[in-house]
């Protein structure tokens, strides 16, 4: 696992934490703790969870995790793993339309809209760097619309 990806797991475990979202927090520290055994601040934060719940929640908890399944994924990826693979990447104009359809999926699901904000904050934080720059949209949404449309032209021309 690469450092930026063990960054990235342990803020959705944090995010998951402070959500009330313990299963899914529990999962990835209990995770993180078995990829990273040596590191004591991510033992303390699955200890601090896991001495924060009482013995029936753990249980629940336990009891509600689906079977392990094979290491080899038998589909293809959820759009929400594949937005997280291309963030990551440094595709955002991939990870932007992957988690849209997350969203229309699961138009609840709080990390989906979170990590599509963070886009939105990417693309409102980039520096103006030419003078069509001044004929953006002013409003985020577009805004990040036209970014977007930009990186996706810029790699279709690097491509032919």
């Amino acid at each position: 696992m690469t450092p930026a990806a063990r960054e990235e797991m342990e803020a959705r475990a944090d995010r998951a934490l402070r959500r009330g979202e313990l299963a899914e927090a529990l999962d990835l520290y209990e995770l993180l703790s078995r990829e990273f055994p040596a590191d004591a601040s991510l033992a303390s934060k699955l200890t601090d969870l896991r001495e924060s719940l009482q013995p029936m929640e753990l249980q629940v908890l336990e009891a509600a995790r689906p079977p392990e399944e094979p290491a080899m994924p038998l589909g293809p990826s959820s759009p929400a793993q594949e937005g997280e693979r291309l963030f990551t990447l440094g595709d955002y104009a991939g990870a932007a339309a992957a988690y849209r359809r997350a969203i229309q999926e699961r138009p609840d699901n709080e990390l989906y809209k979170e990590r599509l904000l963070e886009l939105f904050q990417l693309a409102r934080e980039m520096p103006l760097q030419s003078p069509t720059d001044k004929a953006l949209p002013k409003a985020p949404q577009p805004r990040l619309q036209a970014l977007l449309d930009r990186v996706a032209a810029r790699r279709r021309l690097k491509r032919d």
